[in-house]
Formats: structure tokens, C-alpha cells, sequence
């Protein structure tokens, strides 16, 4: 009989997953060693802190829709591994978590990690209940294969995310017996399901809305990301004339060079979406949950579904009308519905143009009165940096089909804000959590999925040193991601809220953060003259190594300056 570790590794190719992060431990060792040999199949990536293997899956999953699986020793993933954990299921990243209780096979006398939640060890299964679509427990060798194939099955049907097999010892090597139910099953077959799509009515009402709509707007979201869905966008945008805002997460679901697009709404966005959104009398969301931050703290000049007929297109039919009442929920999968309203579109679109022409045509002159993507700071070049300069040099070096890793604090504020986006799908963005530390080991997964784009993560000094271990799996992979660092020796968005001459618990000692990536064997250098940026950016990326440029940035400029602008126009 096989036992069920030689059936997880059978699930794992059957259903197609193409990488294992993680550090072998406890009974996983015993799936680990199965791997061996398989690397055509199954790749096995060895990280240095479960929290990377976690974000790095949490990347890849958004990138390819489909799921990788960390695995390693119980309490470590049930502590560590959490920060990505979490950030995928609030972005619905598919994700398979696979872990055990390291309980040695006694349950009440429990062993120093065990974890299976009887009275003196840890409740492993209730920590990842909290934070995964799906979780099981198994206690016997076939309640771990049919674990893994329903943990598969969550993970990647309806709204996406991670899925968790917490397994005991005695769990993980025993013999399965393949003759009595519940019966094993190819895995594939509990994934080939379809993707949902609207009612044929509903879609039809959806496209009546918009024939009588003189100002209709789209407002897209992560779920296109999700979907794979930018060209379905782009077409109906340009059927119907319809100006193209984004979430924050949203970002790049349409180039940002294309003539309707707004940029971003919200908070971070650019002063045209905003504008323009709220002058909109149609709004249609896309895969976009419209939380506080693209609201502007539901600001009524923006967003208000008492002038505005609002239609809503999401994967989990609670999310539709979830932040605002809607006029329409279309629940599916973004790309299914996309696809249909195109396929509904094309004569109703045609015959109404005209109504629309002043809408679309005054978009140009809006843009250059409202700064689309312009600052003056953008063109001064400075020691130490300019963050607007610093994005401002990022664009004009790198190619368009550059793919980025966002990080959190003011480093992603710059990044979101000023970088125009010139290619669909080139943004991933850390929102759920949106916690420190995920755009490095973030843009190394997504250096496995786009092996022949420059793939750049964007960072600040803190969120750096917080996974900056990722780089030694960079050069161990062979996976040259170019990393920048914002490097003004703070925590800037925590210390420009600060009373000034009373900061505390916000300043750093002294770093170079280049030297810290020499000592990887990557490629480092700092730069403090913005002059010297495009000379650092050809050496990294002549180099073939992962490298870290450390860029010296003014700590003066602050993002709150046109944010709180952005909150104070909704007052007057």
C-alpha cells in the first residue's frame, strides 16, 4: 500500500503545483525527501524564514493564478509563516499550506511542539482557521491525502486563497488503504471546473444601464489582476468610452499611458480620478472591494450611490454591494463577466456612442489642468534624493514591461502615486495586511514567473531589513531581481506623524544597505546624488546578479502633504 506522503507528492503533480517554499522540519521532512528527484515536476525552493515562503507563494499565486504550497514544521508555520498567510487571504492569493503537529504520535503527553490543540500544546488548526478559506486536522494517513486534494480544491475555486492541512504524526507516513471508502481520486478532477459567469439577463440589464449612461466610469480592482482579465477590460472600456480608474491593488489592470486611463482613485491616487469618478453617473466596479482607502473615507464628491447608478462585478457575492448599495451584483469570475458584457456590447456601445463623445474628448484637457502624473520635484535632481525624483529616474530607465513588488510605507506611497504605468499586470501590490517586508521576498517569486522580464522590487529601509534573508535565496535560485531601497534612515511613515523634536521609536542607525547585499555575493551600491541613479541601474542590471541599489532620499518630502490635501477637498 503507498503511504500517504508518497499520495501528497502524487496530489501535489496531479494538481499541477509547480513549487514548494519552505525549510524542511518535523514530520514535513518526510514529504520534503519524496521531492527528491522530481524537480521537473515539483521544485522545491529553500527559504531562510517561513515568512518568506509565505509571501513569496502569496506572490506567485497572484502572478499565476494558481497555487504554490509552503510547508514546513508546525509552529513555525503557525507563527512565522502567518505574515503571507494572512495577506493572501485578504488578497485572495491561492495558496495550499502544508504542516504538521510534531506531536510524536502521544496526544496527552504532549511533545515540545506539539501543536494539534489538546491541553499542553499549541491550537495550530484554530490559528490557521482564522486566517485560511479552509483547514482540516488529519489524525490518519488517508484523512491527509483527502486533506490536501479538498485543501487544493478551496484554494483555488470560487473567491481564491489559502487552504491548510495541519497533519499529525502518525499521519504522515502511515499506509493508506486504497481499496476501502472513502476512495482516493485523480486530484485534477475536483479542479476542472468551470469559471461562473452572470445570468444572461442580468447581463442584459447591465448593458442597458450603460446605454443610458452619458458618463459612465470603470473603477478595477485586484480581481482583474486575478483574472487575467486586462484585455477584456481594455475592450469594453474602449467600446463604451468609459474613463478607467484603480484600486491601489488595482493598479496597472490598464496601462496608465492609455487614454482613458485615470490612475488610481482614493486616497493615493491621482487628483483626475478622483474628479473625474465623481463626476461619473454610472460607475462600474470590477473585482474592487471599495474600501475606506479608495473612498477617500467614503467621500461623497467621489463615490455616492444616491446620484449614481453603481454596478458591482465580484467573485463572492457579498462583496457586490458589500460597501455601497448597488444598482447590480454580476457574481463570477471577473474575466467570464467581462467577456460576456463585451460579446453584449458591441451594438448597444456603437449606437449610443455619440451621447458620450464630450465625455471621453475632455479627458486630455483634465489631465494636463489636474497634473496627471506630474510634480515639479520630479525633474530636480538633488543629494540626497528626491523621492519624486527617484520614481520620476525609475521610469524614464527601466523598460515598460518591468514588473514590480511594492512594499509598504512611503515608499509604495511615491510608487503608486507617481509611477505611470505603461504595460497591463506589471503592479503587485502588498494590500491585505499591506505589512513591511513583502516586496523583496515578493519580487523573487515573481522572478520564477517572469524569468525573462526585469522583475524590481521597491522598498524602504525598514521593510528591507525585515526580509532581507530572501536575497541569500536569490542568489542560492539563481533569480537576478533588482531591488531599490528608499534609505532615509527612518520609518518614514511613522515618523512624519510624529510631534517634531519628539520622535521616538522611529529612527535607524546608520546602514548601507548595498554593503548588507555584497555580503549575500549580490550586486550592491549606494547612491546619494539622484545624477548617479542611471549609472547604478545599467550596472545592476549588467551585473546578471540579484541587486540592491541603496538610494540616500531627503526625508523632508512627506506623502501626507497631498494626501491630507486629497481628505481636505472633501470638506470645502
Amino acid at each position: 500500500m503507498p503511504t500517504s506522503s508518497e499520495l501528497i507528492v502524487q496530489a501535489l503533480e496531479e494538481a499541477g503545483v509547480e513549487y514548494v517554499f519552505g525549510i524542511p522540519g518535523g514530520g514535513t521532512g518526510q514529504i520534503f525527501s519524496l521531492l527528491y528527484g522530481k524537480e521537473d515536476r515539483i521544485k522545491t525552493i529553500l527559504v531562510r524564514h517561513e515568512q518568506v515562503a509565505a509571501i513569496m507563494a502569496d506572490a506567485y499565486g497572484r502572478a499565476t493564478g494558481r497555487p504554490a504550497a509552503i510547508m514546513g514544521q508546525g509552529l513555525f508555520i503557525g507563527s512565522n509563516a502567518t505574515f503571507g498567510i494572512m495577506e493572501a487571504m485578504l488578497s485572495s492569493s491561492p495558496m495550499l499550506v502544508i504542516t504538521d503537529t510534531s506531536d510524536g504520535g502521544v496526544a496527552f503527553h504532549a511533545a515540545n511542539q506539539s501543536g494539534a490543540g489538546e491541553y499542553g500544546s499549541i491550537d495550530l488548526p484554530t490559528i490557521f482557521k482564522t486566517m485560511t478559506k479552509y483547514t482540516s486536522l488529519a489524525t490518519t494517513p488517508k484523512e491527509a491525502v483527502l486533506g490536501i486534494q479538498l485543501a487544493l480544491k478551496h484554494a483555488t475555486s470560487g473567491r481564491p486563497g489559502p487552504a491548510c492541512v495541519v497533519m499529525r504524526s502518525a499521519a504522515i507516513g502511515g499506509e493508506v488503504d486504497m481499496e476501502t471508502p472513502p476512495f482516493v481520486h485523480n486530484t485534477a478532477g475536483y479542479m476542472n471546473t468551470a469559471k461562473p459567469q452572470s445570468a444572461p439577463q442580468d447581463i442584459q440589464r447591465a448593458v442597458e444601464i450603460l446605454s443610458q449612461s452619458r458618463r459612465p466610469v470603470l473603477v478595477a480592482g485586484n480581481g482583474v489582476h486575478m483574472s487575467k482579465s486586462h484585455d477584456q477590460l481594455r475592450e469594453l472600456a474602449e467600446m463604451w468610452g468609459m474613463p478607467v480608474a484603480t484600486s491601489y491593488k488595482g493598479k496597472s489592470a490598464i496601462a496608465e499611458t492609455h487614454p482613458l486611463s485615470l490612475g488610481m482613485v482614493g486616497v493615493y491616487g491621482q487628483d483626475t480620478a478622483n474628479r473625474v469618478v465623481g463626476d461619473a453617473d454610472t460607475v462600474l466596479v470590477v473585482g474592487a472591494k471599495l474600501t475606506p482607502q479608495d473612498t477617500v473615507g467614503e467621500r461623497p464628491d467621489i463615490f455616492d450611490p444616491k446620484r449614481q447608478k453603481i454596478i458591482q462585478i465580484d467573485i463572492d457575492d457579498r462583496n457586490a454591494g458589500w460597501t455601497f448599495p448597488v444598482d447590480l451584483g454580476l457574481i463570477g469570475d471577473a474575466g467570464s463577466i467581462l467577456t460576456q458584457l463585451v460579446e453584449a456590447s458591441r451594438e448597444p456601445a456603437s449606437s449610443t456612442a455619440a451621447s458620450r463623445e464630450e465625455w471621453t474628448g475632455g479627458l486630455p484637457q483634465r489631465k494636463q489642468e489636474l497634473g496627471f502624473y506630474q510634480d515639479p520635484e520630479m525633474q530636480l535632481d538633488s543629494s540626497p534624493v528626491k523621492p519624486q525624483r527617484l520614481v520620476a529616474l525609475l521610469q524614464e530607465h527601466l523598460p515598460p514591461e518591468t514588473v514590480f513588488a511594492l512594499d509598504a510605507g512611503n515608499n509604495r506611497t511615491w510608487m503608486a502615486h507617481f509611477y505611470q504605468s505603461r504595460q497591463a499586470n506589471t503592479f503587485f501590490c502588498p494590500g491585505g495586511t499591506a505589512g513591511m517586508g513583502w516586496g523583496l521576498p515578493a519580487a523573487v517569486g515573481l522572478k520564477l514567473v517572469y524569468p525573462d522580464r526585469p522583475v524590481v522590487c521597491v522598498t524602504g529601509d525598514g521593510g528591507y531589513m525585515m526580509t532581507v534573508n530572501a536575497l541569500s535565496t536569490a542568489m542560492q535560485y539563481d533569480l537576478p531581481i533588482l531591488c531599490i531601497v528608499f534609505n532615509d534612515g527612518v520609518l518614514g511613515m511613522v515618523r512624519h506623524h510624529q510631534t517634531p523634536g519628539r520622535y521616538i521609536a522611529s529612527e535607524f542607525a546608520v546602514t548601507d544597505n548595498s554593503a548588507v547585499a555584497r555580503g549575500f555575493g549580490c550586486f550592491g551600491v549606494q547612491v546619494g546624488d539622484s545624477r548617479d541613479l542611471p549609472g547604478a541601474i545599467r550596472d545592476a542590471q549588467a551585473s546578471g546578479l540579484p541587486a540592491v541599489i541603496d538610494v540616500l532620499i531627503d526625508r523632508g518630502p512627506s506623502p501626507d502633504d497631498w494626501r491630507a490635501n486629497v481628505r481636505r477637498a472633501g470638506e470645502t
